[in-house]
């Protein structure tokens, strides 16, 4: 993974269940951040992260695929995993090196078989993770009963910091709980389910004192990084409604990567790759130092945090 010096980072993997629009928000991600000028398709076998025959083919992922950019001055490495089950093992090796995970869920089948297995092992490793509820302009999509499925199958923890606008087909967008425009009981909604959580904040909000709104996000983001609350936010990744909101969402809520780039060089081999132009590649997550082109160096086995491990189930 790309490490700019002196530039804060986040390392994000994507996940889902297969068709839920993993690869589309990723391509719609990389558009937005100007990462590339034109947007490319599954569908068309043209989507940056599908670069095997096999992928542009079938349009499925077969393998991670890396791509890097910047967003609000966070360099942001983004991992697009496999959500076919026959792939697991490329969805275990990136679980290995992320900081921060992205889950996305399908707005119409919400909470699928995969979903639940790779949540699963997200919370076995401790990760942060934002929900991304996809595909709200289907018909049949139903946000009410996706949060009563999460909140039933994955965590209760998982709080809504948008308020959907329109509903299948004549959805719009999603409106951010934070700011004054929204709706009053959605947010208060918001402010409860936190202040259930934490005795600092209930005792605030039942004597009635005033809390200034900044406050309950700062401890929304602090309790969203350290992986105790999950943000829930909407779009339709396959017309750029929300992806914005997604990034903006990723660079408040999630913890930065940390490591001294001028350190010794520390850091695990997460995968290896064939590139027809480029050869063997290898796919480095790098805790400490800095590593160039060319560069010949021997990596420290006893580096004080280790990588996670977490092998995932087959059902």
């Amino acid at each position: 993974m790309i490490q700019q010096q002196g530039a804060e980072r986040i390392n994000v993997g994507i996940f889902a269940h297969v068709d839920a629009g993993k690869t589309t928000t990723t391509e719609h991600i990389l558009y937005e951040s100007g990462r590339i000028r034109a947007l490319g398709s599954v569908d068309t076998g043209t989507a940056l992260t599908d670069s095997m025959d096999v992928e542009r083919q079938r349009g499925i992922s077969v393998r991670a695929a890396l791509a890097s950019f910047a967003w609000k001055g966070v360099h942001i490495n983004l991992v697009d995993t496999p959500g076919h089950v026959d792939f697991l093992s490329e969805v275990e090796r990136s679980l290995r090196v992320m900081d921060c995970a992205v889950l996305i869920l399908s707005a119409v089948e919400g909470v699928q078989a995969q979903s639940e297995m790779i949540w699963n092992a997200l919370r076995k490793l401790g990760i942060p993770t934002l929900i991304f509820v996809n595909k709200m302009d289907r018909v049949g999509a139903n946000p009410e009963a996706v949060l009563a499925e999460v909140r039933n199958y994955l965590s209760s923890d998982i709080l809504p910091v948008q308020q959907p606008i329109g509903k299948e087909k004549g959805y719009i967008g999603a409106r951010d709980l934070w700011e004054n425009e929204a709706d009053a009981s959605a947010r208060t909604e918001l402010l409860e389910a936190l202040a259930e959580r934490d005795e600092e904040l209930l005792e605030k909000y039942m004597s009635g004192s005033t809390i200034d709104l900044a406050e309950w996000k700062k401890y929304m983001k602090t309790a969203s990084s350290s992986g105790r609350f999950f943000p829930m936010v909407y779009g339709v990744a396959a017309k750029g409604l929300g992806i914005t909101a997604l990034l903006d969402a990723m660079v408040e809520y999630f913890p930065r990567a940390g490591g001294n780039v001028e350190g010794a060089v520390s850091g695990i081999v997460y995968n290896i790759q064939r590139d027809k132009s480029m050869g063997r590649m290898a796919f480095v997550r790098l805790y400490e130092g800095t590593i160039r082109n060319r560069d010949v160096r021997e990596f420290r086995s006893n580096y004080v945090c280790k990588p996670r491990s977490y092998t995932l189930p087959v059902r």
